[in-house]
């Protein structure tokens, strides 16, 4: 672990393995398998750590530019299999400092297995943590980063609510979380589609969503940008909702919009 990283945690992790830290809850992240295992180091991996499709989009490039030329490091949060921010940041800048965070251990041991093998990187720590029960000192970070990280979280606004507040208490005053999150376009239409399909609709859909920024403002953050990062429409290569859309003809659009927000 690195050591600007490594001062930050409130505790020692319960465990170590091959330089990650884990602090437990894993039951709070998502779960893979040995197939997504073998996609990843054959297909996946190697797609995301090359991508340049953040450098190609307005919204992300100015992101990218503020983190590099506004701190000194970045803790990328429930980066998943994407690893987050992280592959773009260490595109511009190899030697920026990042610390790449999942709830889900082995998507951060396949990572730092791929990455042991087949690229050069340096100044990349891991940790294993949930966003519910973040084991960083009250006024720490200066700067987070998440790809879809607050959204994957489970329990709807509840979950998204308590990530921020942790993500709130961990941050310096004026510290920042760059975050791209996405919402759906048209819940009563998703809903309807459960209901003609005879399936149960996800946590995700059953609460009265609020808008992201509604929840930012509510947590303690100043917004000090927000634009849209893409839209698109789902498709049956995404999920069953996706397989419903297209069985159905019903067109099912999310939005990904990319925030900068500021601890008051």
């Amino acid at each position: 672990m690195i050591d600007i990283f490594k001062n930050l945690f409130m505790k020692a992790p319960d465990s170590e393995h091959d330089g990650i830290y884990r602090f437990g809850n894993e039951r709070d992240g998502d779960h893979f398998d040995e197939l997504d295992f073998q996609f990843w180091h054959e297909i996946g991996f190697k797609n995301k750590w090359n991508t340049t499709a953040f450098f190609e989009n307005k919204c992300t490039e100015q992101m990218l530019k503020q983190i590099i030329n506004g701190h000194e490091n970045i803790i990328d949060l429930a980066c998943g299999p994407g690893m987050g921010f992280i592959p773009s940041i260490k595109k511009m800048a190899p030697s920026f400092p990042c610390l790449a965070t999942d709830a889900s251990f082995s998507v951060l041991n396949e990572w730092k297995k791929y990455l042991d093998s087949h690229e050069k990187y340096a100044d990349l720590g891991f940790a294993q943590f949930s966003l519910f029960n973040i084991p960083i000192n009250d006024g720490s970070v200066s700067a987070y980063s998440s790809f879809i990280g607050i959204s994957s979280t489970r329990n709807g606004n509840d979950g998204y609510q308590k990530a921020l507040s942790e993500i709130y208490r961990t941050l310096k005053v004026g510290g920042r979380l760059y975050a791209i999150e996405n919402e759906w376009a048209n819940i009563t239409q998703i809903l309807e589609l459960f209901k003609s399909n005879n399936k149960q609709p996800w946590d995700c859909f059953i609460q009265q969503s609020k808008k992201w920024e509604e929840l930012f403002v509510e947590c303690g953050f100043n917004i000090l940008y927000n634009e849209i990062f893409e839209e698109r429409k789902l498709t049956g290569k995404d999920n069953e909702l996706g397989e419903m859309s297209e069985k159905d003809h019903v067109d099912i659009w999310l939005k990904f919009s990319g925030y900068i927000l500021e601890k008051r």
